[in-house]
């Protein structure tokens, strides 16, 4: 009976289930002991961290249906700040007894499965401390599955929903579950997460996906004990690591460690009482941000009192930036920008009205963007309504408010409130700051969300509706800014209205309005890149758009990073491009995007490249009169940081000077990039204000006989007349901030103010007037220049911060005093006049920055803090007389007396720990230990035996053994300094630099411990001290002929240094050969072990080697790999295995590289006689020593010419010092110019002014031929001491453009030599180079340089010792080799005067007809036999007021002969000239002129010179530069005249069209001539032939109809009366219109284009026989 008992009970035992969801133990207490630590610091040990720990006791209590009681006992709040683990924890005493009432508070919670559900808290309850409950909880969320132990799931928790991994294990002996759980926290389906400032930064995906700057995770380890009611937790471990760094994640991180640890310590029964607080549903277990926590001070601050505290900031900041800005002025105005951001906006008003000065309002206006509320807001419009501040100052500060006021729908009211107001209305600046603002504004509040309101969009769109109905372009402009500043995906419709192709009435929209619209796009494509690509490819593909607004689609199109089938469609339309422009354009962008380095633009690059290739035979030879897109970038991997660049010029002229240019500047750093600054200016008509700058035409146009040229074109069609205009704009961060418009009325307005100079309130009267009295001004600007903050939550339910705040304060104290003649009455004289000034400048800034990482609450605050501090001052006390009629300048300063600090900046990083009950025991300890020990250069060796282990235990419930029992922790260093001065005592003082270092790269190396530490360094101005004070310090400045005047000491004569012989050192004698692999690589410290080692071998190869290798050792390469690269010089493999090669003849790279080192260089002059090129490794030595000799005679010939008639200077400059005994210190600079023929000559002199001192320098250049430049640099006593010299020439190396630099020294300092020799080792290294050992002159480099291709260069550098090669270089951007000038070829280069005459013929174009050829301006080539006796129009003025008109036919009874004919406007001239057979007959209107080689000068505008066979006309007033012709040749060479020519020369734009007078496109090369084609009036003319309109002779049947046909393009045929003598049949168009309509062909079709209905062969007479009746 007893064992059945027993089995029965046992049976009932066993046959409970165990459940194994987590929960809590049904009508029973669980009791447990929780420990949260936070901790911040470097991952390694054995430096400073500060941390922040929680102790207390948790309580669950059951209240049934699922709901329990939290509630938290005996709570506990530590702080850390010393090394860890060393150290040990402190006690907060006073926080723990002000935060436990609020942590004792209960909280209620629903807990089914394991599951938190919602949390239920008193109302009163502070989210912070609510957050800390929340941590607490997180601990018992735990997702059981039954039939997995091992799985992931997106799981809630406090940081939101992230990606979870649980892996379970069950110990059925012990009965108890170990549940592991890893979470992904950048692996988020529901991030909680807040921030700001980033809205502008564009992310990096590609970025990401290498390193990520911020990466967190969490692992936790649980232990339950499975009952019959559910598991029991019994043990929590959680561990969660957040690290950051700017760089590369692999080099060292910044890290936040939160550590919870919950240990079940008993259960007990439940005493339940009755609840007497409320409970409000207060959310789940997702973490809660206080809703002002953006705007939470960075340094903890009571906020008691805050308008005293906000005066008392006020009255400080204005009494310590009195004289110049105090260093800790920025911090000052952080601390003002926190107190208002604290107050209210009554509490504002009332600091503003208790301000008794308005320096102090100043301060608060400063402060008031910053501080970023819509109350600030509020307040400011408040002002504004009531003047209360000028219109500048309103425009300045809302210039920032509106990029720093928080974007929400009260702000964005208050700011459309600000549209109606009168002031904002009546001030153009106000409006246009205030409009782009509100975009600006609207894009950020619409960043996060995917769909815009139309509300806030709605003012941008009706005000440039109203705009485009009304015409108003200057509303159109600023509507389309400001929609491109929001960059809403629902403004396209809006902006495809202005763009042609979209809209009917696009048609009437200037084009720079239709820039603007395409443009605005480009915020737009970060939201939706899709619908922008489409709209910018179709604009690009309609050949018809202008071609500017064509480049700006493809810029755009770009922008949105397209894919590669995208790409190809824009490269196959470029195949057929007809505009060089816009295929210059193009291709340059396709290939600096291809060469980017950027992670982000890796698809694009890819892309690019295959697309420049593809182009790259037609376009890579464009020069930059061609449109071009420059985007240079620089980006390292291992801080995960660049820089990148892009600069847009556009040229519609063909002219170097662009019609827009654009620049940027983007950073990339943090996984991010952001546009850091954008600006753009457009110069159309500037071109043309340039050339109306030159000589003007006096007499007055006389266009009669020119327009009965024009008469003879029956379609002609003159070019559209430009508008001077110019316009430019600014962006920060993507956003336009500002633009402004010059048009016509606004140039004209501002000419007459200048010019008016009679007028009582004139510009010139006005700053006479300004100019007499002293002016004294203090500008001060304070800016808060980024804030950027991140807020995450942590598992104990504190938030981890992440911030870097900076401000800059910038003042300049000025005081200037005038003494001008009251007596002008004009610009001219006041520019003559004589004006002294006397000046004492103070400029300062100083600049604060502070990036903290950490644990912050409005009660605690724990973590890492970076502090920077930028400070320089630099006051100037001093007076100068100019003047500009005596070519004078001079300036006197003082000397410093004491000493002056330029600039100072220190960095240092601290662990920090503050609480707000007891701020004034904040601890701030360096986050590098103080240092115990030297450095380790100065430490002893010990011995095993004698080193001791100092290992300390530490204390802490989840501490790691590993930590405490860790290896013996390494002592910082003492800090390194350094104190370096550079002696001025010739101006009585030394500039000094002092610097101090303190990091923790020595625990690790990387860039972010080389930051984080001490850093300090200043530069400062110390006085010298000395018996003789000096008194001050004097500039003067003297150029023109009474420069010599000015001279102290006179220049003595110089002697040349005798040439000294240097004989060649020969390193290594004999040949010795070295067998390699293609991959291996050498460098120059193991070539002489590798020859020892092999020296048998080298040997026996060296017999077998060829005579020639005796002057070459074998050639070692420090890098093969750029063997293969394309565009390199030509070679012959084939030569690397005869015999003459001086290696092994199974390894034939080195035969390549030598044949490359032999090729000759060919001057300019040498290939003018011949275009080969010879090998010359096979001359004899003897003939290289007599080239050497006679090189070196040249050279000494060449010298001796070059300081050789120094002449009068024209230039002085004194630097000197004035010192209390008369003497005088310091230095003269001496300078001359002269020119003979066009080559130029400078001397330069600087000697040392002390009477004991024979100290001089002198410099020497020149430039003897087109071709070649000159320099001789002598230094040393009287320029006998050390001497180099230097002569660059262009030449050809194998048939590529070259460039030969040679520098050649008989005797310079030995320091020269080892930097030299140091930093041409490392530069090789580092670039690539190849190298090898040869003999070369040892007092001589000579480096070569080919041009390749426009994007690569080879070179050769010979070194004394070795010679260095590089082929392939790859530049940064492309060079384009081009002609000079025609004129410069012709007349040289005089003189720095010429400087503006050298910008101008940039410009310059020559045409040239010779024979059955015609060059044009834009060098296309025509082909055509002349077959009568009409004039062709060669080129034409084809501006609206033509000025001269070149005619050209063949000349009589001489067919291969030409005759020219020249009508001027202005002044009224028909020119002619025509051979004969004893040379050529000049007829001015029709009366033969006699010529001479002094030339004859027409009406004092036209100047003529004839020789016996050659005439040569100059005519720059109506720019013509030059025409020559000789009978044979007709060569015109035309300036400024980009754009505004016709006829057969062409359009002078760039572009290779063919153009006709209707300004359609020729066909072909005859129909060119014919269009062209003069027509004669009447049989008894030159001219048979005339162009008409002709009916087709036969009916034809067109659509059913009978209809007569006409040609839409006239036809060359014979005058009436006449036959022709030859016919050419050709298609012509056909319009056909009803039989029975009669038409005016002529009229008709040349006043507008018809519809072509069909084609047909006519006969073209080129040629007539006419029979005239006789008179």
């Amino acid at each position: 009976m007893r064992a059945t008992t027993f089995m029965l009970s046992v049976s009932l035992v066993g046959s409970k289930k165990l459940k194994y969801e987590p929960s809590f133990t049904e009508g029973m207490m669980d009791v447990y002991a929780y420990e949260g630590i936070t901790l911040t610091g470097l991952s390694e040990r054995g430096l400073n961290r500060a941390g922040v720990r929680i102790n207390c006791a948790v309580n669950i209590i059951p209240l049934g249906q699922d709901t329990y009681l939290l509630k938290i006992s005996h709570p506990q709040i530590q702080e850390y700040n010393g090394i860890w683990p060393i150290d040990s924890f402190t006690s907060a005493r006073k926080l723990s007894q002000k935060l436990a009432p609020e942590l004792m508070k209960p909280v209620k919670f629903e807990y089914s499965k394991g599951r938190v559900g919602k949390i239920y808290a008193p109302a009163h309850l502070q989210e912070d401390v609510l957050n800390i409950h929340r941590g607490i909880l997180n601990l018992f969320q735990i997702t059981m599955k039954k039939s997995q132990n091992f799985y992931g799931l997106q799981e809630a928790g406090i940081e939101g929903v992230c990606f979870t991994n649980y892996i379970v294990q069950e110990n059925k002996k012990a009965q108890r579950i170990t549940i592991t759980r890893s979470k992904d926290l950048n692996n988020c389906q529901e991030k909680v997460m807040t921030y700001t400032g980033s809205v502008y930064a564009d992310l990096c995906p590609v970025c990401l996906q290498r390193s990520r700057n911020i990466r967190a995770s969490a692992t936790s380890t649980f232990v339950l004990k499975p009952t019959a009611s559910g598991a029991t937790i019994q043990e929590a471990r959680v561990r969660e690591v957040h690290q950051f760094t700017p760089f590369h994640e692999q080099e060292g991180v910044a890290v936040l460690e939160a550590r919870q640890h919950l240990r079940l310590v008993t259960i007990k029964a439940a005493v339940i009482r009755e609840l007497q607080l409320e409970f409000v549903e207060r959310g789940t277990l997702k973490y809660h941000f206080d809703e002002n926590i953006l705007r939470r001070p960075i340094k903890l601050m009571k906020s008691q009192n805050l308008e005293k505290l906000i005066l008392e900031t006020l009255k400080n900041l204005e009494l310590h930036n009195q004289e110049k800005v105090h260093s800790d002025t920025p911090a000052k105005f952080l601390q003002l920008v926190q107190l208002l951001r604290s107050t209210t906006e009554e509490t504002i008003a009332s600091a503003w009205g208790n301000s008794y000065s308005n320096q102090f309002r100043r301060w608060i206006l400063y402060a008031l963007p910053a501080v970023g509320t819509t109350s600030a807001l509020r307040f400011l419009k408040i002002k504004l309504q009531n003047l209360d501040i000028t219109m500048v100052d309103a425009a300045q500060v809302l210039g920032v408010a509106m990029h720093q006021i928080t974007a929400n729908l009260q702000s964005l009211a208050i700011v459309r409130e600000l549209f109606g107001m009168p002031h904002v209305q009546q001030f153009a600046i106000l409006r246009r700051i205030v409009h782009l603002g509100y975009g600006s504004m609207v894009f950020r509040y619409c960043a996060k969300q995917a769909i815009c309101p139309d509300t806030l969009l709605k003012p941008l769109h009706d005000l440039l509706t109203a705009a485009t109905a009304q015409a108003n372009e200057e509303d159109i402009v600023l509507g389309l800014k400001a929609i491109g500043n929001a960059g809403q995906p629902t403004s396209v419709k809006n902006i495809m209205k202005l763009l042609p192709g979209f809209s009917t009435a696009a048609a009437s929209i200037p084009l720079k309005l239709q820039v603007d619209g395409l443009m605005a796009l480009r915020n737009i494509a970060k939201k939706d890149p899709g619908k922008v690509r489409a709209i910018t490819i179709q604009l690009f593909m309609n050949r018809g758009n202008h071609p500017e607004l064509r480049m700006s689609a493809c810029a755009i199109f770009l922008y949105t990073k397209p894919s590669l089938n995208s790409l190809l469609v824009l490269t196959n339309s470029l195949l057929k491009e007809p505009s060089l422009q816009v295929a210059s354009f193009a291709y340059s962008q396709f290939k600096s995007l291809a060469r980017s380095s950027l992670p982000s633009l890796s698809s694009v690059a890819a892309g690019c490249s295959i697309a420049a290739k593809l182009i790259s035979p037609r376009f890579e030879r464009l020069g930059f009169r061609f449109s071009k897109v420059f985007h240079p970038d620089l980006f390292y991997y291992k801080l995960m940081s660049g820089v990148s660049a892009k600069a847009l010029v556009m040229n519609n002229a063909g002219s170097h000077i662009p019609t827009f240019a654009a620049g940027k500047v983007t950073g990339h750093t943090l996984g991010s990039s952001a546009n850091l600054a954008e600006a753009g200016f457009r110069m159309e008509g500037l071109q043309e204000v340039i050339s109306k700058s030159r000589v003007s035409a006096k007499a007055v146009p006389d266009k009669k006989r020119i327009q009965q040229i024009l008469n003879g074109f029956p379609d002609w069609k003159s070019l559209p007349e430009k508008v001077p205009l110019a316009s430019a704009y600014m962006k920060l961060f993507d956003q336009e901030i500002a633009f402004v418009d010059f048009r016509k009325d606004n140039i004209h307005k501002a000419i007459q103010s200048v010019m008016d100079t009679q007028g009582k309130h004139s510009m010139l009267r006005n700053l006479v007037n300004r100019l007499q009295k002293p002016v004294e001004l203090h500008p001060t600007a304070a800016l808060l220049t980024a804030e950027l903050r991140r807020f995450v939550p942590t598992c104990v339910g504190l938030p981890m911060e992440l911030t870097f705040l900076s401000a800059a304060v910038a003042k300049a104290n000025l005081n200037v005093e005038a003494k001008v003649p009251s007596s002008i009455s004009s610009f001219s004289q006041l520019l003559k006049a004589n004006i002294q000034l006397k000046a004492q400048i103070t400029p300062s800034v100083a600049v604060y920055s502070k990036a903290f990482m950490g644990i912050t609450t409005s009660a605690i605050q724990s973590g890492l803090e970076f502090e920077v501090k930028i400070h320089s001052a630099f006051p100037v006390h001093t007076s100068a007389n100019i003047n500009v009629q005596e070519r004078n300048l001079k300036i006197e300063s003082t000397v410093p007396q004491e000493e002056n600090q330029i600039i100072s900046f220190t960095s240092e990083t601290f662990a920090v720990s503050r609480n707000i009950e007891n701020l004034s025991a904040a601890m701030l300890t360096p986050i590098v230990p103080e240092a115990k020990e030297p450095s380790i250069t100065n430490q002893k060796f010990m011995s095993s035996g004698s080193s001791q282990s100092n290992l300390e235990l530490c204390s802490g419930a989840i501490t790691d053994e590993a930590e405490c029992y860790d290896e013996e922790r390494r002592l910082a260093p003492r800090p390194s300094a350094m104190n370096v001065c550079m002696g001025m005592t010739t101006f009585g003082f030394d500039l000094c630099i002092d610097t101090k270092t303190a990091s923790a790269a020595y625990v690790r190396h990387g860039p972010l411990h080389r930051l984080l530490g001490l850093h300090a360094a200043r530069v400062s101005i110390r006085p010298v001290q000395a018996e003789t004070k000096i008194e001050r310090l004097l500039f003067e400045v003297q150029t023109g002929p009474k420069a010599g005047s000015r001279m102290i000491q006179p220049l003595e004569k110089e002697e040349l240094i005798p040439e000294r012989i240097h004989r060649p050192t020969v390193l290594l004698k004999g040949h010795h050969s070295q067998t390699r692999t293609k991959t291996q690589t050498w460098t120059s410290s193991s070539l002489s072990s590798s020859l020892s080692k092999s020296s048998s071998r080298s040997r026996a190869n060296s017999r077998r080697a060829s005579p020639s290798s005796d002057r070459v050792l074998k050639g070692h390469h420090i890098t093969d790999q750029k063997q293969n690269q394309p565009g390199r010089l030509s070679r012959n493999p084939s030569n690397s295995a005869s015999p003459d090669s001086s290696s092994s003849s199974r390894y034939n790279t080195w035969g390549i590289n030598q044949q490359f080192m032999d090729i000759e260089f060919r001057s300019v002059r040498s290939s003018e006689q011949t275009r080969s090129w010879r090998l010359s490794r096979n001359k004899p030595r003897s003939r290289i020593r007599l080239r050497q000799s006679s090189s070196s005679s040249r050279q000494s010939s060449e010298e001796r010419e070059l300081s050789r008639d120094i002449g009068a200077p024209s230039l002085i400059i004194l630097a000197h010092a004035r010192r209390t005994d008369g003497r005088l210190q310091g230095y003269q600079l001496t300078g001359s110019v002269q020119s003979s023929g066009g080559r130029p000559k400078m001397h330069l002199r600087i000697v040392d002014l002390k009477e004991d001192s024979t100290w001089k320098m002198c410099v020497d250049a020149a430039i003897p031929k087109a071709h070649k430049a000159l320099m001789m640099y002598r230094w040393g006593e009287n320029c006998q001491t050390y001497k180099m010299s230097y002569k660059a020439s262009m030449g050809y190396l194998a048939n590529h453009p070259a460039l030969k630099i040679k520098i050649w020294w008989s005797e310079i300092p030995h320091m020269m030599i080892a930097g030299g020799r140091m930093v041409e080792a490392g530069a090789a290294y580092l670039l690539g180079f190849s190298s090898k050992f040869e003999v070369n002159p040892s007092h001589q480099i000579t480096q070569l340089i080919a041009l390749t291709s426009p994007w690569t260069i080879d070179t050769i550098i010979k070194l004394p010792r070795f010679t260095i090669y590089y082929q392939g270089f790859e530049l940064p951007m492309p060079v384009h080799i081009q002609t000079m000038a025609p004129i410069v070829r012709t007349r040289g280069f005089k003189g720095i005067t010429e400087i503006t005459r050298l910008l101008l013929t940039t410009n310059q174009r020559e045409c040239i007809a010779e024979k059955e050829r015609v060059v044009t301006f834009d060098s296309n080539e025509l082909t055509y036999k002349i077959l009568n006796d009409c004039h062709y129009v060669l080129t034409k003025d084809c501006s609206p007021a033509p000025k001269f008109v070149l005619l050209m036919r063949r000349a009589k009874n001489q067919h291969r002969k030409k005759a020219i004919k020249l009508l001027l406007s202005a002044p009224s001239v028909v020119i002619e000239a025509y051979p004969i057979p004893d040379g050529i007959k000049f007829l001015v209107n029709d009366v033969e002129a006699k010529l001479s080689n002094q030339g004859k000068i027409i009406q004092n505008l036209v100047t003529i010179q004839q020789n016996v066979t050659e005439i040569i006309l100059e005519a720059p007033s109506i720019n013509i530069d030059q025409l020559f012709f000789d009978g044979d040749r007709v060569q015109i060479v035309l300036n400024q005249m980009m754009s505004k020519t016709c006829g057969i020369c062409g359009l002078n734009n760039g572009e290779h069209k063919m153009m006709k007078p209707n300004q359609e496109e020729a066909r072909d090369v005859e129909d060119l001539f014919e269009s062209w084609t003069f027509p004669g009036q009447s049989c008894t003319d030159d001219c048979k032939v005339r162009r008409n309109f002709v009916e087709l002779g036969r009916p034809v049947n067109f659509e059913g109809l009978d209809s007569r046909c006409y040609s839409v393009e006239p036809v060359q045929q014979c005058l009436e009366g006449c036959s022709p003598i030859e016919t050419l049949s050709r298609v012509v168009d056909f319009h056909c219109v009803p039989a029975n309509r009669t038409v005016d062909a002529a009229v008709t079709f040349s006043s507008r284009k018809k519809s072509v209905d069909m084609s047909h062969p006519v006969d073209f007479h080129t040629d007539c026989l006419c029979r005239c009746a006789e008179v």
